[in-house]
């Protein structure tokens, strides 16, 4: 059975409304490929483009992100050979989220965190949450990253979420329903993962239901999230866009949507810069361009 194609990002890439400070770090980045060395798991019902390091770099170069999150993808699974692989590429730069099976040895967890792994993702019928595995994350002072389909799923997870005594990420802004209103209970509960300090949010655009930039409808959510712990939030731009099949925005139209979620420039420099340092364990000492 042939399965669907995802869109490829827009390998053209033009220069943002705004200069990204020194430092700065895309917190939510898949690399795809080669496949014929790094293939997905066959057990994926929609197939992808290749979007190598070498893409990703060159993306890098035009925006100015110096740094990045390399996030495993759900297509990838419990494979992390090409994540140790991109780490070790760039260990200054690049940090990695694993998706762990359970069946993980401690060593593997060495191996992985010595090649710059700070954070385990839970995926839905892939990695569901458990407590051993939990336990494990905590104990390796890692964070968990929970990404949440939609509010049904969110709710399920949250006896997880809410106990995990260590830090943690909910990816894609959460993925609030815009029709049910900025007041929902899933987006309430959300804001009050962040009052515990333990919680940091990944900006995205991806629960919009409008098809172009500026994706309106997301505005309010995001710009709600930045307002109540901008020292707290992440930009992840979810580079190649895995199963997005909307039109596709521009590399740079998905950056600048950081103009409208967070006008202040300080504030950006906190999302860009500050944020995933505290929490990923970048060094502030070498940003580029620093001491220049």
């Amino acid at each position: 059975m042939n399965k669907p194609v995802c869109p490829a990002p827009i390998r053209e890439i033009g220069a943002p409304g705004f200069q990204p400070p020194a430092g700065s770090c895309d917190c939510h980045v898949h690399i795809i490929g080669p496949q014929a060395i790094y293939p997905l798991s066959p057990r994926n019902s929609v197939e992808m483009h290749d979007s190598n390091l070498e893409d990703y770099q060159k993306l890098q170069s035009a925006l100015g992100i110096q740094r990045a999150l390399i996030v495993a993808s759900g297509l990838q699974e419990f494979n992390y050979q090409l994540l140790l692989h991109t780490l070790c590429r760039d260990p200054v730069n690049y940090r990695g989220v694993a998706i762990l099976p359970a069946s993980i040895t401690d060593r593997e967890l060495e191996i992985l965190e010595t090649a710059g792994v700070v954070g385990a993702r839970f995926y839905p019928n892939i990695a569901d949450p458990d407590e051993r595995t939990l336990a494990r994350v905590r104990e390796m002072g890692w964070s968990a990253h929970f990404p949440l389909a939609n509010p049904e799923q969110a709710a399920a997870w949250h006896p997880w979420i809410a106990n995990f005594p260590g830090r943690y990420v909910i990816e894609h802004s959460s993925m609030p329903d815009p029709d049910a209103g900025i007041d929902n209970e899933h987006f309430r509960r959300v804001l009050r993962y962040l009052d515990s300090d333990r919680c940091w949010i990944k900006l995205s655009h991806r629960f919009s239901k409008l098809d172009h930039p500026p994706f309106e409808d997301a505005i309010p959510f995001n710009r709600r999230l930045v307002d109540h712990r901008s020292d707290r939030m992440l930009y992840g731009s979810d580079y190649p866009h895995p199963n997005y099949w909307a039109p596709m925005p521009s590399e740079e139209q998905i950056l600048d949507l950081l103009l409208s979620w967070a006008p202040d420039e300080a504030v950006r420099h906190q999302i860009l810069v500050e944020n995933p340092e505290e929490l990923f364990g970048f060094p502030s000492d070498q940003r580029r361009g620093a001491g220049e």
